[in-house]
């Protein structure tokens, strides 16, 4: 996150990408907290009245999303926080300027905002098995492979080569809910940066 003394923090979404890629996700749960830290920051900056206040426990959250089991609802948290300041602070904001659409009419922007949390969840949880699916199908066919004499059984016979289509699936349909899940999250930083933006010149 950059931080100008008269400003918000915005997120640099390219160099925690490059971090997670680098790391083998291990960034995640710093990355996580640095998005509840800067929610809290919108929280103490601008919450009017009628607004449901970003306000979250940032270690907390850190904390959850460190753990296999805890970190969709982590990501859960942090979607619903986000979508619910954007949903209720909307009426409080000056309106976007406006753009012309594909006819040349001038039509009024709709505010970036983030995926449904739940929506969200079930695409990282299926992503999460599809991995776990592809690891498993190559454990399996690796293991076989490797024995120098395989059993007079159905496995010694070959049937685990089975595994070697179910792992190629998973793979490609993992890679594809990867970059959907990217992209989701691409939106959730731009629809953070642009708040961030309008807040800070109040």
């Amino acid at each position: 996150m950059d931080e100008n003394k008269d400003s918000l923090p915005i997120i640099n979404f390219k160099l925690h990408l490059i971090l997670f890629l680098v790391t083998i996700s291990r960034w995640t749960p710093f990355y996580n907290l640095l998005c509840f830290l800067g929610l809290n920051k919108i929280a103490n900056k601008f919450v009017p009245e009628g607004v449901i206040s970003p306000k979250n426990s940032a270690i907390g959250n850190f904390l959850i999303a460190a753990t296999i089991i805890g970190a969709p609802f982590a990501f859960y948290r942090r979607f619903q926080l986000l979508k619910n300041y954007i949903e209720t602070v909307n009426s409080h904001l000056d309106p976007l300027p406006k753009i012309k659409d594909e006819n040349g009419k001038e039509v009024e922007q709709e505010r970036p905002t983030c995926l449904e949390p739940k929506k969200f969840v079930g695409f990282a949880i299926t992503t999460f098995l599809l991995i776990g699916t592809l690891i498993a199908s190559l454990t399996i066919v690796i293991y076989y492979l490797v024995q120098n004499s395989l059993p007079d059984t159905i496995w010694g016979n070959g049937v685990y080569m089975i595994f070697v289509p179910i792992g190629i699936a998973a793979l490609f349909t993992g890679f594809a809910f990867s970059v959907r899940i990217t992209k989701e999250e691409q939106k959730w930083v731009k629809a953070y940066n642009s708040l961030v933006s309008e807040i800070s010149k109040n």
